[in-house]
């Protein structure tokens, strides 16, 4: 069934491919019984200006988006990849809460630390899988920090939880990522996820985290 799920995860239409092979009852008892949690994903609707897709279909659309970032990349490191964007949000509804939000003038769902329950998700069922030991900690890595654009600004914003983009945030940053690899390949790689996840939200929302993007990814480009 793993292979069957790789098949699925790296093709070119994963959302369809998906949600269609999560209609064969064998399929889907196999995935659940592993990842109960795509079930809740599912039935999340993500009531929340930044996302157009319930909590599933936004997953597999990162994970599509991070398919077409990544097709000149070596098999092993794509199929990282994508079950890195798989599993970036799969903490999601452990973490829902509805509040009231006086940026939004209304009540939203909102997931705080839904990066730490993915965490300890990923490290669960990984190996199962069949990642190992030095790949579960890269992808635990990646979903624990796949939200870094939201903490970094091109501009001083006033937030004091907000760093202000520069090369010895980058910097920082690759140190951290050292502890589980090539900081620098996996950087390249963290822009990737936040690139893939950003894709697959509403575009009326992402324009300037995109161009956060991309002026980290020249910054690391400049630091090689």
């Amino acid at each position: 069934m793993v292979k069957e799920l790789d098949k699925v995860l790296l093709g070119e239409n994963v959302v369809n491919a998906f949600l269609q092979k999560y209609e064969d009852e064998k399929f889907k008892s196999w995935l659940l019984n592993i990842l109960p949690e795509v079930e809740d994903c599912k039935n999340l609707k993500q009531d929340n200006p930044w996302h157009i897709y319930n909590c599933l279909e936004h997953i597999l659309h990162s994970v599509e988006n991070m398919n077409k970032q990544s097709i000149d990349l070596d098999y092993s490191t794509r199929r990282l990849l994508s079950y890195t964007m798989f599993l970036h949000d799969i903490g999601k509804p452990e973490c829902y809460i509805r509040r009231y939000s006086k940026l939004y003038k209304r009540e939203v769902d909102s997931f705080f630390n839904h990066n730490i329950a993915g965490v300890k998700i990923a490290d669960r069922v990984l190996n199962k899988f069949g990642f190992d030991k030095s790949e579960i900690e890269v992808i635990k890595m990646l979903v624990k920090d796949h939200d870094i654009f939201m903490f970094i600004t091109l501009t001083n914003d006033g937030n004091s939880y907000h760093k202000v983009l520069t090369n010895d945030v980058v910097l920082e940053e690759i140190e951290k990522l050292n502890k589980v690899g090539n900081g620098f390949e996996l950087m390249k790689y963290l822009i990737m996820v936040g690139r893939s996840d950003n894709l697959a939200q509403n575009p009326k929302m992402t324009a300037n985290s995109l161009k956060l993007l991309d002026n980290m990814n020249n910054i690391l480009i400049s630091l090689k």
